[in-house]
C-alpha cells in the first residue's frame, strides 16, 4: 500500500505530543476508544463515535479502506514509526437481532491478519467476545464500548 496515494484524516496534534513508539501504540488506540461514549444505537451512529474519539485524541485514521476485495476494516491507523503498517480497527455491534455470529467475527479478524500491511488489530465492540492475543502473528486487541458509559 502506498500511502501517497490514500486520504488519511490527520488530527492536529498527533505528532508533537507523543514519541513514534507510542503512536503505533495499539494499547493507546484501545484506551482512547475505550474512555468514549460511543452511541451504540447503530452500526454508522457506533464508527461515528469512534472516528470523533479517535479525531479529539489526535489519532489519524483512515475509513473503510479496501485491503482486498473481501476485507474492508472500519478504520486504519497508520503506524508513524513503519510506514508501510497499519492497525486495523473493526467495529462490531450487538443489536436486538442478535449481531454477528462470533465465529464469523473471528474468522474476518483472521482474514485481515493475513495481510502484510496490517501489523496490529483492534476489535472495538459491545459485543463479550473472548480472542487470543496473536492470530496469524500479528497482535489482536478488544475494546468494550460500554466502558465509557461507566466512567
Amino acid at each position: 500500500m502506498d500511502r501517497g496515494s490514500r486520504s488519511v484524516t490527520h488530527a492536529a496534534g498527533w505528532l508533537g505530543e507523543q514519541s513514534s513508539a507510542e503512536l503505533c501504540s495499539p494499547v493507546l488506540i484501545v484506551k482512547r476508544i475505550a474512555l468514549a461514549r460511543v452511541d451504540l444505537s447503530s452500526e454508522k451512529a457506533m464508527q461515528y463515535g469512534i472516528a470523533v474519539a479517535l479525531e479529539s485524541a489526535g489519532i489519524p485514521f483512515e475509513r473503510e479502506h479496501r485491503l482486498s476485495n473481501e476485507d474492508i476494516p472500519d478504520f486504519l491507523i497508520p503506524c508513524p514509526r513503519e510506514l508501510t503498517q497499519w492497525i486495523a480497527v473493526e467495529c462490531k455491534l450487538k443489536g436486538r437481532g442478535g449481531g454477528p455470529r462470533k465465529i464469523d467475527t473471528y474468522r474476518q479478524i483472521e482474514r485481515y491478519a493475513r495481510h502484510p500491511e496490517v501489523a496490529a488489530i483492534i476489535l472495538a465492540s459491545n459485543l463479550s467476545m473472548g480472542l487470543p492475543a496473536e492470530i496469524g502473528g500479528k497482535p489482536v486487541y478488544a475494546v468494550s464500548l460500554s466502558k465509557g458509559w461507566l466512567l
